[in-house]
């Protein structure tokens, strides 16, 4: 027999979020819950405004039909809404038991511009140091002087850039010259790169 719940929920930000301009003060989203017969699994549909092509509703209505159709029997189909898909799918996964028990994802930690604090951090890490550092917010030389301040001082770090998207082309360009070349091939891109700085891309 299936079972299937829904649980909404509304988290505050204390120091709040600003994503493209806008301010996030909460972070919403749904839980779901499937149960089959002995076996259950958990996940978590959230879409981020101004990053999300989905609202909240739209994701609560494809949500609300695909547990419908999954308690009555139906294989779940592939959902073209991404957060759907994302939390439904590892629910399943979780339900089926294809999910790994034990896991070790090492975390890159969040440098503020501490190089002391982050030098503290990264002492017990066994393995290559990255650190991450939020960029975007403020002029493209503050953050170039923080990026090369925290290579300068740690020679083996490598850093993950993060601008949540605030930058366009232009923008990504103008903060690439505030980098040493020297210290670009250090900059690590994620999978999906759009602006390139000098011969490493990293994503806005």
């Amino acid at each position: 027999m299936r079972k299937a719940a829904i649980y909404q929920f509304s988290l505050p930000i204390e120091a709040g979020i600003v994503l493209k301009q806008q301010r996030l003060k909460t972070r919403d989203g749904f839980l779901i819950h499937l149960q089959e017969n002995d076996a259950q699994g958990w996940g978590e549909i959230s879409p981020l405004p101004a990053f999300s092509v989905e609202t909240l509703e739209m994701a609560r209505q494809s949500l609300q039909t695909g547990l419908h159709n999954w308690c009555q029997g139906a294989t779940v189909k592939t959902c073209h809404i991404p957060s759907v898909a994302f939390g439904l799918s590892y629910a399943l996964a979780k339900l089926k038991a294809e999910l790994p028990e034990i896991t070790h994802y090492p975390k890159a930690p969040l440098c503020t511009g501490d190089v002391d604090a982050l030098i503290l951090q990264l002492n017990g890490v066994s393995s290559e140091k990255v650190a991450k550092v939020k960029v975007g917010l403020y002029e493209w030389v503050r953050d170039g002087m923080v990026v090369n301040l925290l290579l300068d001082a740690i020679p083996l770090l490598r850093l993950r850039l993060d601008a949540n998207r605030s930058w366009n082309q232009s923008q990504a360009a103008a903060f690439a010259k505030y980098i040493k070349p020297a210290n670009r091939k250090r900059l690590l891109n994620k999978r999906r790169s759009r602006y390139c700085l000098g011969q490493k891309c990293a994503r806005t």
